[in-house]
């Protein structure tokens, strides 16, 4: 082989390998337990398991990794090829993202105390300024209580919500806000009686979604769209409410 058609062929499979690399999908999550969530080095979870069938179904090349949910969130609105679940469909996010399927039934968020703070009302979202809450930094509930003017009333933390519940038998904050089905494991985790909290008032509805970071390949979006379809007219994923 001549050195011009060397190059020639060396340069053709440097644009093949950069077509391959800006195709690989980048698939995020976090442990957020029971949709999703790392034990014993193997990612588990009720929306784990729809997102997985749906990538094999897609036949792409991804990687998939698992970040605290302030840095997942963060990557995906900065980089492209970027796949996030389980995150909540809602107005604040809505132009942030391109949204894929459901991945789990609709539930609700709500605010919870410990039964012994009778002192604690909240009968409707402005009665919740007088109390310091818990929130997950850039997660949905933090997103809702900003828009809501709660912003000077919420105390973050920036990892899971059972550090929300550990500061709340604590009396370090009065409130919490988070989905029932993440409130009751995150109580077990912690190894905490169920019978001492009790949900105060429902905050508002909770879609979970996979969607796709901005500037992500419209043929990977396609391809993983029509996968979780095609998964869906065959009862392999249940049709989501």
């Amino acid at each position: 082989m001549n050195l011009k058609r060397l190059i020639i062929v060396l340069t053709l499979i440097m644009m093949q390998s950069a077509v391959l690399a800006e195709a690989e999908l980048h698939v995020i999550t976090e442990n957020w337990i029971p949709y999703n969530y790392e034990d014993r080095g193997e990612l588990k979870g009720e929306a784990t398991v729809n997102v997985i069938k749906t990538l094999e179904r897609a036949g792409i090349d991804y990687q998939l990794s698992i970040f605290p949910w302030s840095r997942a969130y963060r990557i995906s609105l900065k980089k492209k090829n970027v796949l996030i679940f389980t995150l909540v469909r809602m107005p604040a996010r809505e132009d942030l993202f391109i949204w894929s399927r459901p991945v789990l039934d609709k539930e609700l968020s709500a605010f919870y105390r410990l039964k012994s703070r009778i002192d604690i009302k909240v009968d409707n979202i402005d009665a919740a300024k007088n109390y310091k809450i818990g929130v997950v930094k850039d997660s949905m509930n933090h997103l809702f209580m900003k828009g809501k003017g709660l912003e000077n009333n919420l105390i973050v933390v920036s990892t899971e919500q059972k550090k929300n519940v550990h500061n709340l038998i604590q009396g370090d904050i009065d409130l919490m806000a988070a989905s029932d089905k993440t409130f009751i494991y995150s109580i077990k985790q912690l190894g905490a009686n169920m019978d001492i909290f009790e949900r105060v008032f429902p905050l508002f509805e909770i879609n979970p979604y996979m969607a796709f970071s901005l500037g992500t390949s419209p043929d990977l979006i396609n391809k993983i769209n029509q996968a979780y379809d095609e998964l869906v007219e065959e009862g392999q994923i249940q049709r989501f409410k």
